[in-house]
This record gives C-alpha cells, sequence and structure tokens, in this order.
C-alpha cells in the first residue's frame, strides 16, 4: 500500500508527526510512507523515523514565482511539473495534515482513491474526512472549547488510534558525537545539572522577558549547581545575550544559531532539564525525553500544543484574557508566570519528586500549573497540579472530553474506563468548586441545541416528502427550505450564547460545506443525518453533564438546599487563599 502524508507546516508540527509514521507502521505494516513537507524544514524531517521517502515541497520557488507579475501561470507549471515527477502514480491513500488550501489542494491533485484530513471538494469548497478531521478544522476557530492535544488531533484525522507514546526522534550519531564531544570540552563537574534555555517563540508576546528567565535561573543556582545553555536562532541571539549578562561567565553557554536541528536534538538529548516558551525545539526536547518546564503565554494554549509524553510541567497564566484573541498592549500573562514558580518547579524535576497534586500555593495564585500524563484510551491531556476550586473553564473542557470521543468512536468508545479516570481527575486534582460552573445555562443551551436539531429533522424528512410533490405544492416546499434557514441561525445562537458549545454547533455547519450543487433529496437525507449528529450530541453532553454533577455532588441549581450548602461552603473557605480569575483591570 502507497500511504502519502503531507505535512507542510513548521519544525514543531513536523515533530508532532512522529505518533502517525510510528501507528502507520503498526496499522499498516507492509506499506510504502512518503511524506512530504516544505522544503524550508527538510533537515528536520531526516530525523523522523518510519518514512521510507522523504519528498521536499518547493515551497521556495513557488514563493518566488508568485511575487512576480503575473506568477500565478508559472507557479502552477512548476507544481504540476513536481507532482509529475513525484507522483506519476496516485497513491493509493493520502493523510493530509496541512489546516489550509494549499494543502488540501494538493491532496486533491494527487488522484489518491482515499484522503484523510482537508481536501479540496470538486466544487472546491473544503472537504474533510473523517469526523475527526472536521472537528479538528471547527476547534482551530472555537480552541477554548477543544480539549485534545494536536498529536491526538494528527492521529484521530488521520484515521489511527492514539497509543499515548509520545514523540520519537532519530538522533544521527555524528550529532550525538558532536555534542557529547562540545560538552567534554567544558569538563563539568560530575554533580552540575545541564539546563537548556529556549529564550524565544513564534511571537514576541510569546516569549517570557528575559531579564526573568534569568531570575528563575539564578534561583536554580542558589539550590544546585547549574550550567545553562542558550539556544535559538541567530534572530533570537540578543534575547540569549541578554539573559548571559545576568549569569556568571562560567555558568552560561551561548549556543543560539549554532546548531543544526539534528545536533539542537543532540545536546537537547543530553540535558537534565529544558526551561522554554512554547517552540519547536520545546517538541524536540520532548521527543528526546528531556524533562522541561514550558510557559504557555499570550494566544499559546497547553491542551493544544504542550508537551506530550509523561512529566512535563506546563506554567500558563490565570487570566480571563488567557489565551489572547487579540494583540494586548499591557501583556499582563508575563507577570503571572514568576520566577520563583518557575525554579521551584524546575527543581521539583531536576530532583525527580513525585508530582502528586497539592494545595496551591498563594504565590501561585496568578498561575495554572499542570503536568503532562495519558488517559486511558491513550490521548495526552493535562492535570493540575496546583489544585484550586473546580472552575467553569476547566469543568466544560472535561465534559468536552467525555462528549466527543462518545459522538466521533461511536460504539468503539470506552465509556467506562474514561468515566472513572475523569472522576479521579475531578476528586483529587481540585478542591470542590466556588463559582458558578455555568451548569443551568449550559443545560438549557443544550436542551434547546437538541431541540432545533430534532426540528431541522422533522423539516428535513417533511422536504423529502414534498419533492414528490413539488409540482402541485411548490410554496410549501419553498417554505420549507426557508425554513431550515431559521433552524441554522437559531443554531448559531446557541453557539454564541454559550461558548462552550462554539464546536459543536460549528461541528454541524463544517458537514455542510461539500453539500453544494446536490439533488434536493440526496441534500435533505444528508441533512436529516446531520441534524440527527447534532441531536445526539446534545443528548449526550446533557447525559455527561448530569454525571460529571453526580460526581461533584452537585445537585440541581434551583434546590434550596444546595443553594445553602454552597453558601456555607463559601463562608469557611479560606478567601485568602484563592483569587478571582483575574485580578487588576481588564486586559483590553
Amino acid at each position: 500500500m502507497d500511504i502519502l502524508v503531507i505535512n507542510l507546516m513548521r519544525l514543531g508540527d513536523l515533530i508532532q508527526t512522529t505518533p502517525v509514521l510510528r501507528r502507520l507502521r503498526t496499522e499498516y505494516p507492509a506499506s510504502k510512507v512518503t511524506l512530504v513537507v516544505m522544503d524550508l524544514f527538510l533537515e528536520t524531517a531526516r530525523l523522523l523515523p518510519g518514512v521510507d521517502r522523504l519528498v521536499p515541497f518547493p515551497s521556495v520557488s513557488l514563493a518566488a514565482a508568485l511575487d512576480q507579475d503575473g506568477g500565478w501561470p508559472a507557479a502552477a507549471h512548476r507544481l504540476a511539473e513536481w507532482l509529475a515527477q513525484n507522483f506519476p502514480r496516485p497513491p493509493d491513500l493520502v493523510l493530509n495534515l496541512t489546516p489550509n488550501r494549499v494543502g488540501a489542494i494538493l491532496a486533491y491533485a494527487t488522484g489518491a482513491a482515499e484522503i484523510r484530513g482537508m481536501a479540496v471538494h470538486p466544487t472546491w469548497e473544503l472537504n474533510t474526512r473523517p469526523d475527526w478531521a472536521s472537528y479538528a478544522l471547527i476547534v482551530s476557530r472555537a480552541r477554548q472549547a477543544n480539549p485534545f492535544n494536536l498529536v491526538d488531533l494528527f492521529l484521530r484525522e488521520s484515521g489511527l488510534t492514539p497509543d499515548g507514546q509520545g514523540l520519537e526522534l532519530t538522533v544521527p550519531l555524528s550529532a550525538e558525537k558532536e555534542a557529547e564531544d562540545f560538552l567534554g570540552l567544558l569538563n563539568l563537574p560530575a554533580d552540575t545539572a545541564l539546563v537548556g534555555l529556549l529564550p524565544g517563540a513564534s511571537q514576541p508576546e510569546r516569549r517570557w522577558p528575559p531579564e526573568r528567565l534569568a531570575q528563575a535561573a539564578i534561583q536554580l543556582m542558589g539550590k544546585r549547581p547549574c550550567h545553562f545553555f542558550m539556544f535559538g536562532s541567530d534572530g533570537e541571539a540578543p534575547l540569549g545575550e541578554a539573559i548571559a549578562q545576568q549569569l556568571p561567565a562560567a555558568a552560561t553557554t551561548l549556543l543560539m544559531g549554532r546548531t543544526s536541528p539534528a545536533v539542537l536534538a543532540a545536546y537537547l538529548k543530553r540535558l537534565d532539564l529544558l526551561l522554554t516558551n512554547d517552540t519547536g525545539p520545546m517538541h524536540l526536547a520532548a521527543a528526546v525525553a528531556t524533562p522541561t518546564v514550558a510557559l504557555f503565554l499570550a494566544s499559546a494554549r497547553v491542551q493544544d500544543t504542550g508537551p506530550v509524553g509523561q512529566g512535563h510541567v506546563i506554567l500558563e497564566p490565570r487570566l480571563d484574557c488567557h489565551p489572547c484573541l487579540a494583540p494586548c498592549p499591557q501583556l499582563r500573562c508575563h507577570q503571572a508566570i514568576t520566577p520563583t514558580a518557575v525554579s521551584w518547579w524546575a527543581e521539583a524535576l531536576l530532583n525527580r519528586e513525585p508530582l502528586a497534586p497539592a494545595a496551591g500555593e498563594k504565590s501561585w495564585r496568578t498561575m495554572r500549573i499542570y503536568v503532562s500524563a495519558t488517559d486511558p484510551q491513550g490521548y495526552h491531556a493535562y492535570l493540575p497540579v496546583a489544585r484550586r476550586p473546580l472552575d467553569r473553564r476547566d469543568f466544560w473542557l472535561w465534559l468536552q472530553r467525555a462528549v466527543w470521543g462518545q459522538v466521533l468512536d461511536g460504539p468503539a468508545f470506552p465509556g467506562l474506563p474514561l468515566k472513572q479516570w475523569l472522576e479521579n481527575i475531578l476528586k483529587g486534582h481540585y478542591l470542590p468548586p466556588r463559582e458558578d460552573l455555568g451548569l443551568g445555562p449550559g443545560q438549557t443551551c443544550l436542551a434547546e441545541l437538541g431541540r432545533l436539531a430534532g426540528q431541522g429533522e422533522e423539516i428535513a424528512r417533511e422536504i423529502i416528502y414534498l419533492t414528490g410533490y413539488s409540482q402541485e405544492y411548490p410554496a410549501r416546499l419553498w417554505q420549507k427550505i426557508e425554513s431550515l434557514r431559521v433552524v441554522d441561525q437559531e443554531l448559531r445562537r446557541v453557539g454564541v450564547t454559550f461558548p462552550e458549545l462554539a464546536a459543536m454547533v460549528e461541528f454541524y455547519f463544517q458537514g455542510q460545506r461539500d453539500k453544494q450543487g446536490k439533488e434536493i433529496v440526496p441534500l435533505a437525507r444528508e441533512l436529516e443525518e446531520a441534524y440527527a449528529r447534532v441531536r445526539q450530541l446534545a443528548g449526550l453532553a446533557l447525559k455527561n453533564l448530569a454525571e460529571l454533577k453526580n460526581i461533584l455532588g452537585i445537585a440541581d441549581e434551583d434546590n434550596d438546599t444546595a443553594k445553602m450548602a454552597r453558601a456555607v461552603q463559601t463562608i469557611v473557605a479560606n478567601n485568602e487563599a484563592f483569587q478571582p480569575e483575574s485580578e487588576g483591570p481588564p486586559c483590553r
């Protein structure tokens, strides 16, 4: 079987493809796997195991052609030549992991018999298959409702099952020797901890200020001997120099702009710890099993792209504006993460201390602190290790985790093990909720979602019936079609009213984008099925909502006894230990 994997993204996204390649070897052992990557990241792609043929996509020459006046014909001709040269015969299966129109066009142009992920439809609409691919696309527009890591989304949209084994790389022996020889020349004492610092990130607002990273390093040096290695690109060298100026010269080594991807992986493999922002080399470190303390600032969100594998620590700002949806003039998230907290968790990882959930320190009240783990199905998860009262955001994320698996995996979904795992998480990693979890409005909106979907189903069935009498009742048929527009408008209203349900609403609309130009009856039948999926989704969400309320011991909100218990709990709680989600004026 000839399988083509398309990933036209950057360094970190490429590394996160390795579980797909590993599972292909397991589930399709006799297949030949070809990987297409941007030519800019060919060196990184060579580190990925499980690839039989590596093909660079000519992004540089295509971009140059498009930059010229009237360059579209030349670019199209170049692409046609590239396709004919590299894929004279269509592959049997294409897995497109690139969430944009370029990747979708390329997947379609190969002529493959089956495409998973995103492709263009013959009508040039974006088409996503299987359902997990539709989900992956919609949560890119409704990120706050997504509980799944990109690694697992890559796997599921490829039709592959997670194994929970994290990332992997093949580091060349020559790179291993180069790193080993260089470290030997430093002649460091045996008890010195080798700590990497990655002060850069793809966006300036995602970078923790270098002076705060230096403060964390100084505090860590006060607890044990350390030597710090600064990594990054040439353009990020000033960040490393700013940090090095605040540290003893003998305790720092600047390697920014001096390592290839292979040599960088070799250095990271030899570290005892990495302190990093959310950036591509963070995933390199995870792939070579280096413990990581990762800082997720601004638009970075741990559930989306956190480091995978067991035991990494991730810090996020505990602010109502995080993750950012727009540029921020204040960047309060940079101040919410403290050097003391970073050095504390760095020391815990260096000392290999157990990362069990504990009551949150008052000094950590501006942060969310997670440890990376896996659930019973092999999906990656991020569990709070600083116990705080369960809040609305986390409650609905855990609910989404339970619901989407049941909907997208169907009968294969192992509901009981996940339910028991969720119960342990909610009881062991959180304190009882002290704020409104949005249960009342959420329950109302879920019921409304189910009602509207049922109404859409009924109208679709009536359209199918009336189509047989379109000559006799053309006005009635038109009225029913217009009624569906009203239902769809009301569905969108539900997603806006209760943003936690936005992904459920968008899931329905994404399924309609490749249904243009069909005859009325086939289209109505597909709409009937789509409405039925939304109704099922709402019903499962209501069922899981009731189960999670039972786990937490929460009665209906209109129950006077429950209100009294909540009031007493609030009075006796230590009001100084837990602050509101945000303190001070809003960012914008």
